[in-house]
Order: structure tokens, then C-alpha cells, then sequence
């Protein structure tokens, strides 16, 4: 395993896990209170970084091939 995918796939599990545990707090939360839109908010994006983590393993985009040669 190269750096890159590594580092996708560290970021995919981080970001899914804390977009689960944000999904699990949503009913606890006062529909339309300032809590709840900041954690809407958090939640797009994550949503952008497990996109982007998401297509950098499919597609194989190595931005961290600089790392493996050292």
C-alpha cells in the first residue's frame, strides 16, 4: 500500500466514523436550534471529505507519491 491510499483510507475511516456519531446525536437534537445547523453544516462537510476520499482510492489519485520515494 502506497502513502496516498493510506491516507485515504485513514481519512475515510476517521470522517465516517464522526458522521455516524454525529447521525446518532440528531435525535437528541431541537429541530431549527443553533446546535442542530452547525451539525448540519459539520455534516456537508464531511460529506465533501468522504467524497473526495472516496474518489482519490477509486480512482487511484496519488497527490503523496513524493513520500514514497524517501
Amino acid at each position: 500500500m502506497d502513502t496516498s491510499e493510506a491516507v485515504f483510507r485513514a481519512l475515510l475511516s476517521i470522517t465516517l466514523t464522526l458522521a455516524v456519531i454525529l447521525l446518532a446525536l440528531f435525535p437528541f437534537q431541537e429541530p431549527g436550534s443553533e446546535s442542530r445547523v452547525i451539525s448540519i453544516m459539520a455534516l456537508s462537510v464531511q460529506g465533501v471529505m468522504i467524497a473526495i476520499a472516496t474518489a482519490g482510492l477509486y480512482f487511484g489519485w496519488k497527490p503523496f507519491e513524493f513520500l514514497d520515494e524517501i
